[in-house]
């Protein structure tokens, strides 16, 4: 297991997104680039979002035996233009707060309980180590999106 570097990657996420988000024109935040597809905003805001959720499943994995997790799936189980009316500097203020507290559970946990086995309809196999590396790469993935949508031309053509 990889703890320590998860456990970097998912420190320096809340700095790497607001340097990003810091960087992208005003104008291009809640540009929808692609039909159908977030904007910038929506993909940072999500960020916050997702981290609130994960630190529940963490302490449900240190409180429960066995937890049980239902999908978050934003737009099918919340509103579609929820991401849209969310605050960005606020967002981005409760992702480093809320990203800090998951390190501080992660680093609570013995080595035996980062492979705890939860029941999650999505995945074979769910533990707080697989939960954690999950995080690490969703966090790249919407801030390359964000790059994307922020850098390259003519991105609704293609």
């Amino acid at each position: 297991m990889e703890i320590k570097r998860i456990l970097n990657g998912l420190e320096r996420s809340p700095a790497l997104l607001r340097e990003l988000v810091a960087a992208v024109p005003a104008a291009r935040m809640m540009e929808h680039r692609i039909a159908g597809k977030w904007c910038i905003h929506e993909h940072a805001v999500h960020l916050a979002k997702v981290q609130t959720m994960i630190n529940e499943r963490l302490r449900r994995f240190m409180t429960e035996a066995a937890p049980e997790f239902v999908p978050y799936v934003p737009g099918t189980s919340t509103p579609k233009d929820e991401l849209m009316k969310l605050d960005l500097k606020e967002s981005l203020k409760k992702f480093a707060l809320e990203r800090k507290k998951f390190v501080g559970m992660l680093r609570q946990l013995k080595r035996k309980d980062w492979q705890k086995k939860a029941k999650h309809p999505e995945f074979d196999e769910y533990t707080p180590y697989i939960m954690a590396r999950h995080l690490v790469l969703h966090d790249a993935v919407h801030m390359y999106r964000i790059e994307e949508l922020w850098l390259t031309k003519d991105l609704g053509k293609k």
